[in-house]
């Protein structure tokens, strides 16, 4: 059988630079603009709205993984317990 085991201190720290590199990812539009007859306008509204739907999806991911990553190590941790 594999053996399978965990670090604390390399989970942590691989969590904490995670959680913390999400907070330096963001993007919020400064001006609106309009221009109804503008076909440049239009596809860099598009594409400003559609980065930003990806940075919301990426952010929720990450967490996500970080959340299934913490699971991970904690059922590994409780295994290990088990046999001592």
């Amino acid at each position: 059988m594999t053996e399978i085991s965990t670090n604390r201190a390399v989970v942590s720290d691989l969590t904490n630079q995670f959680t913390s590199s999400l907070s330096d990812v963001s993007f919020s539009t400064k001006k609106s603009f309009s221009f109804s007859q503008s076909s440049a306008a239009s596809g860099l509204k598009s594409s400003l709205t559609s980065l930003s739907s990806s940075i919301s999806n990426f952010e929720s991911y990450a967490s996500s993984d970080v959340q299934k990553l913490m699971t991970i190590h904690q059922a590994i941790e409780k295994a290990e317990r088990g046999k001592s």
